[in-house]
């Protein structure tokens, strides 16, 4: 049987047979390399690399069905499905340096990936407008392997060369979201994605450049997560600590990571932040781990809903109990204020409002409100951050205070240091 292989950058990981007619995998192949085997072949510790495994990697790493137009342009380009348009290519990326080629076949790393090398831009093209001028496609592009499902192409900066990530929105709100956002991480001081504005024919778009280097891939919370063992009496925040740790990163670096989007996105109301938007930044050679910078967080700033209210929502991931409004509780996870200066966001709804404005799109009387409810936003972080310094000083035995009063709600847990927490990676 012909046998491909899996590559991570220049390093064979693992080699497997696969059906010809079909391309599925028909064996769990050899591991070549055990450090840098895609997580998603490991769950809860243990090993799970067999053949089915194998293709459902391969699929996941291609234009999810659920992509905004994507069946007008599988229509356009003949295929069947996006599966199809991946079978046809190598699988390259711009998060990751995971790719897939024969056995046999001598293409190097060097010679294909898109970190370096020029990519045709037709494709993206006709993914981000669901129309191209060009009637000759290729398919040797990073946008057959980028997830999400809002319309978004790749791109090369012509005077930089730095590649960019070319991002629309559903409402037409989420590009100057992404914006604002990265604009209040700088005020303050949080490490984010910088996205500018930018317009694409007569739609709003949003750029940003790649957060990572030729040698580093972006790996997902979810990915982490799923491949960790789970610990009994953990929520699922510090589930979620103890994973990164076991993966090589910096225990309070994650902390902190942490805190900063559970502020951001109570401030800005972000109602979609799961597992596959936050995680860590790996370096494929070293094995150095770090958190990834805040990312996507289009979905915020009341986008798409009629209303402008305070209203608590179900807020993702960490809490998420059926039946009861979760974001507050899940703000109450923030174990460090005192990194946060509050004082500086005094002009921040203001800013907001402005900024919001240039678009044309809202009355008056809805800048308003969401100026009014950001205020009040502020003032809620305020209270909480007052509150858990208060019972952390009632707390203090010098003061006579009880150690274990400071747990007086889970949600509140702060980030453990436990001994025995051993890294699952050389």
């Amino acid at each position: 049987m012909p046998r491909k292989l899996i590559m991570c950058g220049d390093h064979p990981v693992l080699v497997f047979e696969y059906e010809p007619a079909s391309g599925r995998a028909c064996s769990s192949g050899e591991v070549l390399d055990s450090r840098r085997v895609p997580l998603e072949f490991t769950t809860h510790d243990k090993s799970a690399l067999y053949a089915r495994r194998i293709d459902e990697w391969w699929r996941s790493r291609a234009i999810p069905p659920t992509r905004d137009g994507i069946r007008r342009v599988l229509d356009s380009l003949g295929a069947a499905s996006t599966d199809e348009l991946l079978n046809r290519t190598y699988g390259l990326s711009l998060s990751d340096q995971y790719w897939v080629k024969r056995e046999d076949d001598p293409v190097e790393w060097k010679d294909v990936n898109f970190f370096d090398n020029p990519f045709d831009e037709a494709l993206g093209e006709i993914l981000l407008t669901s129309y191209s001028s060009s009637h000759d496609i290729s398919l040797n592009a990073p946008d057959v392997s980028t997830g999400g499902d809002l319309p978004k192409r790749w791109t090369i900066d012509k005077n930089t060369g730095r590649r960019l990530l070319v991002k629309s929105g559903r409402t037409g709100q989420e590009p100057m979201n992404e914006v604002i956002a990265s604009k209040l991480c700088a005020w303050l001081g949080i490490p984010a994605v910088p996205y500018s504005l930018a317009r694409n024919g007569n739609r709003l778009v949003c750029t940003c450049e790649d957060m990572l280097t030729s040698h580093e891939e972006l790996v997902s919370a979810w990915q982490v997560l799923q491949s960790a063992r789970t610990i009994n009496g953990l929520n699922s925040h510090d589930q979620w600590i103890h994973a990164a740790a076991g993966f090589g990163a910096d225990e309070r670096a994650v902390c902190g990571a942490t805190d900063d989007w559970l502020v951001v996105d109570y401030l800005m109301r972000n109602t979609d932040r799961h597992y596959s938007n936050f995680g860590l930044i790996r370096d494929i050679e070293t094995f150095a781990v770090r958190p990834a910078p805040i990312y996507d967080t289009g979905a915020s700033l009341w986008s798409g809903e009629l209303d402008v209210d305070g209203r608590d929502w179900f807020a993702k991931p960490f809490c998420t109990a059926t039946g009861k409004p979760s974001a507050l509780r899940q703000l109450r996870l923030v174990e460090d204020w005192s990194r946060f200066d509050l004082d500086a966001l005094s002009d921040w709804p203001d800013e907001v409002a402005h900024e919001l404005s240039r678009m044309r799109m809202f009355a008056p009387e809805r800048l308003d409100a969401i100026r009014d409810q950001l205020v009040k936003r502020i003032g809620t972080m305020r209270r909480i951050r007052e509150g858990k310094s208060l019972r952390r000083v009632r707390s203090d035995p010098k003061q006579g205070g009880s150690a274990g009063q400071i747990r007086q709600n889970i949600a509140e847990k702060p980030c453990p240091t436990r001994r025995g927490w051993q890294g699952r990676r050389d």
